[in-house]
């Protein structure tokens, strides 16, 4: 997976400096997040519907193989200087659609690998793949961006899926129920309806929806903080994306290095703060050294944050609506993208990329201080110790029943 995703990284670098260098538009800029993100908004329900009904590692098979024919596609069109901003923008909604399916299926499946005593340790180490490969992918993209430009950029993503590809068809997951007689709508409507009965879950989700609404602002206006406010191009930007990777892959293994988190309430709600804290300080930055700092901790925050969010959710999730449950998470931190896109892009034309960056992280730390304020078990969740008929029991200090 490491390989398929380094190539991943390469490649969205390089959309990203290359959208910039055709438009040279903040807003035009921030469409690429958009329009990757908004076929999340609606159909990422739906592709939890689908990873319950069918094989998760054969779903998998097929949304890799068609982001790989995306990629070549890209390479192609590059290669040949037919390459347009609509073109990207295109193939860019292709693949978000594809990540709506994608991304429940491959969430979903990683309980079906471990014990689920380990299922923190593992969603860590998944994360710790993910942003490990990020470390990697964006100066490489970087350099190879400058150097030879972005047709090799695309072409390297597109070389490096068999990788993944060859990972999914080698492991066997363990068997999992699929619901295959009822109506899909009713799936659909059992999952959306367990998720806002269940207080603690509901409430994670919505922290997720509104930090991905703000804390991502950084990473979509990476060009324009690269050329702009640090007089840098297509190097800094790889450089300052591959900081965050450091950051995002040292926050993921901290979290993998505990097994079963005491108090993730209280670690959900503190790095919160601290990602946006570092979107605040990073606003003020003019050196690429504190900038890269400022990203890595940034990051790092802000991936220990969601790996956390993640591994509780699926921790009380029933394996039968786990597909639909993470389909909700993915519509919280993908869906949220377009909110994300359109206010990056809107106020770095209106106010300035830096004073964009400052906003956002003053809103997430305000959203998450009153979703923390409005569900107090949630902060004072002190996670699983036992089990019930294979069903995790949640306690809150005070032994509290949940």
């Amino acid at each position: 997976m490491v390989v398929s995703l380094v190539g991943m990284w390469v490649q969205s670098t390089a959309t990203s400096f290359l959208v910039w260098e055709l438009t040279r538009s903040a807003f035009a800029t921030s469409l690429n997040t958009l329009f990757f993100s908004l076929p999340s908004t609606v159909l990422a329900l739906i592709g939890g519907v689908v990873a319950d009904r069918v094989d998760r590692r054969r779903l998998l098979l097929v949304t890799q193989a068609v982001f790989m024919l995306s990629s070549a596609v890209l390479t192609v069109l590059t290669f040949r200087d037919l390459i347009e901003v609509w073109h990207i923008y295109v193939l860019t909604m292709l693949n978000g659609t594809i990540m709506a399916f994608d991304a429940p299926a491959r969430q979903s499946l990683v309980p079906s690998l471990v014990d689920r005593v380990d299922l923190t340790n593992a969603i860590a180490l998944n994360s710790t793949a993910f942003n490990a490969s990020r470390v990697i992918g964006p100066p490489i993209g970087g350099l190879v961006y400058a150097t030879v430009g972005p047709a090799w950029c695309f072409a390297i993503n597109a070389i490096s899926y068999p990788a993944i590809l060859a990972a999914l068809y080698v492991i066997r997951p363990a068997a999992t129920a699929l619901r295959r007689a009822t109506h899909p709508w009713r799936d659909l409507r059992d999952g959306v309806s367990y998720a806002s009965r269940n207080d603690l879950i509901r409430g994670l989700l919505l922290m997720v929806a509104l930090v991905g609404a703000f804390a991502f602002t950084y990473i979509v206006l990476m060009p324009v903080i690269a050329s702009r406010v640090l007089g840098g191009g297509a190097r800094e930007n790889g450089f300052l994306i591959g900081a965050a990777g450091v950051g995002a892959t040292f926050g993921a293994l901290g979290v993998a290095t505990v097994r079963n988190p005491r108090r993730p309430g209280r670690l959900i709600v503190g790095f919160g703060f601290a990602g946006a804290a570092g979107l605040i300080a990073f606003s003020l930055s003019r050196h690429l050294g504190l900038s890269m700092v400022l990203t890595a901790l940034t990051a790092g925050s802000i991936m220990s944050f969601l790996a956390i969010c993640n591994s509780t959710i699926q921790a009380h999730a029933p394996d039968e609506l786990r597909g639909r449950i993470m389909s909700l998470y993915t519509l919280a931190l993908i869906g949220s993208g377009p909110l994300n896109a359109l206010l990056s892009g809107a106020l770095a034309n209106w106010v300035g990329v830096s004073m964009t960056i400052a906003i956002s992280g003053f809103m997430m730390a305000v959203a998450i201080a009153v979703i923390a304020s409005r569900h107090p078990h949630l902060v004072a969740l002190d996670g699983v110790h036992r089990t019930t008929m294979g069903e995790p029991v949640l306690e809150t200090v005070g032994s509290k029943r949940l």
